[in-house]
């Protein structure tokens, strides 16, 4: 199985559970963002209108605007979701720090939404282990 958005049945639950949720919702007001999460094949585009996560598909590069990549291998997305993620993996800003992921695109939005992005690797967090 395929961890957080890569795989279609979490992706669904992420969809539902971040629109309900009142901290992201709190963090994410007016978030305009098309974010790209890529693992070793497989990429998926989570498009954010007015604070609300409208889809999660397949990205196809080159047919989409992206914003921001986060991209790491299945190691660091099987870490980043543990229950209690090991140290370097507890967040993004610590993942990025210790270089176990990139972050490539437009910088001034990745620090603008970083609160949203934080709740919502929490939010992914909870949904990958059923809590």
């Amino acid at each position: 199985m395929s961890p957080g958005p890569f795989d279609a049945g979490s992706a669904e639950r992420l969809r539902d559970r971040i629109n309900q949720d009142g901290a992201f919702r709190q963090v994410s007001r007016d978030m305009a963002l098309n974010l790209v999460l890529e693992t070793d094949g497989a990429a998926r585009l989570l498009t954010f209108r007015d604070g609300s996560l409208t889809a999660i598909r397949p990205f196809v590069a080159v047919t989409e605007p992206v914003d921001l990549t986060i991209t790491g291998d299945a190691l660091f997305w099987r870490n980043l979701l543990q229950p209690i993620p090991p140290p370097r993996f507890q967040n993004l800003y610590a993942a990025v720090r210790a270089d176990t992921c990139r972050v490539t695109g437009n910088a001034e939005l990745y620090w603008a939404y970083f609160a949203a992005l934080t709740r919502l690797f929490d939010v992914m967090r909870d949904v990958e282990n059923n809590r």
